[in-house]
């Protein structure tokens, strides 16, 4: 079932939280809301879920108009960042709650229920508390609770914020599995880089309540189009640089003394802000291979897998990283600096 946002303005007051966006979401696919705090991506889910009503535009669900329907006359399900889950109810008595208010009968509710922990793999937990559960297990009676009302649309607001690192990666793994085995059209708000890019098959990047850019994880992280964009989507180096276009799908990109060629069909001739990926960067001992970018180590860090590097160069000041912990390099050591052409991208004049 398809969400559809067509012009949408969130007032407070006289301040927009979100200022006229417009786009779809496809049903079966999932599609994250990602941008910093403040950005209006929690203000737009909440327009979907029906807990904020738009100042103007229009909202429809599986082509059906909901602009100002209230959330009890939406098919949706949302899952909380504190997951909300009743302290003194079961677990199964959690995920049977929204089944009971919506008038479904005891029998099949429980039955319903069971069937919803079976699905996030809970088989036999519904007699406990959600006191003994722990926290990627109460996530999944979160899940559940939402996933037996078989919404139209399932959303996500902050799912995996309270979970420690290792146990969100393993949560996000088994969301996107439901997700894709079950077929669900899913929103998911996350201010997470690398959590978006592993769950969505496309993620809406947003920005003091507009859009940003949209498309697919690999397009946002290759070709972003603004150096908002850039730096938000992992990291990246700005440096000022010289464009020569080569034909239609090719540029030479110029930093300091040395060319790299880059494929952009869009990319304007002239002087040109460039974002270098800091994995694009192969540092090698001076004076190393022809056409290297000379620099000076202004900083070094041994952080155990890699070696984190600050160095000075004609372009800037470019933070690499480098694997080879066993030979690091010092602080003042002269290096040549190779340059991975997909990842240096031309984002702006």
């Amino acid at each position: 079932m398809s969400v559809r946002f067509t012009n949408v303005v969130k007032r407070y007051g006289a301040t927009p939280a979100v200022a006229g966006i417009s786009f779809i979401v496809e049903s079966g696919t999932l599609v994250t809301l990602l941008g910093p705090s403040g950005c209006g991506k929690t203000t737009t889910l909440r327009m979907i879920a029906g807990l904020e009503l738009p100042s103007e535009g229009r909202i429809e669900i599986a082509g059906r108009d909901v602009t100002n329907l209230s959330a009890t006359e939406r098919d949706v399900s949302m899952v909380f960042q504190s997951y909300a889950l009743f302290p003194h109810m079961s677990v199964l008595e959690n995920v049977a709650y929204g089944l009971r208010r919506s008038g479904v009968a005891g029998a099949e509710a429980t039955q319903r229920a069971l069937e919803g922990l079976a699905q996030v793999g809970l088989e036999g937990y519904g007699q406990r508390q959600p006191s003994e559960l722990s926290g990627g297990q109460q996530q999944r009676v979160a899940v559940a609770r939402a996933l037996v009302l078989k919404p139209s649309v399932l959303l996500f607001d902050e799912p995996l914020s309270n979970l420690d690192a290792r146990l969100r990666r393993q949560m996000r793994e088994e969301i996107r599995e439901l997700q894709q085995r079950l077929s669900l059209t899913v929103v998911y708000v996350t201010h997470d880089q690398q959590e978006a890019m592993a769950v969505s098959d496309r993620i809406i990047v947003m920005n003091a309540g507009r859009i940003e850019q949209e498309g697919s994880p690999r397009d946002l992280y290759e070709r972003p189009a603004t150096p908002f964009l850039a730096r938000f989507m992992g990291e990246s180096n700005p440096a000022k640089g010289q464009v020569r276009r080569l034909d239609r799908a090719r540029v030479i990109v110029r930093l300091g003394s040395t060319e790299i060629e880059v494929g952009d069909s869009s990319a304007k001739e002239g002087a040109a802000t460039v974002a270098v990926r800091p994995e694009a960067i192969t540092v090698e001992a001076a004076p190393g291979p022809a056409n290297a970018l000379p620099g000076t180590i202004a900083k070094a860090s041994y952080l155990g897998t890699h070696m984190e590097y600050s160095i000075d160069t004609a372009a800037g000041t470019l933070f690499a990283t480098c694997p080879r912990v066993e030979r690091p390099l010092p602080v003042g050591a002269s290096v040549a600096l190779v340059l991975a052409p997909r990842g240096v991208i031309v984002v702006g004049v």
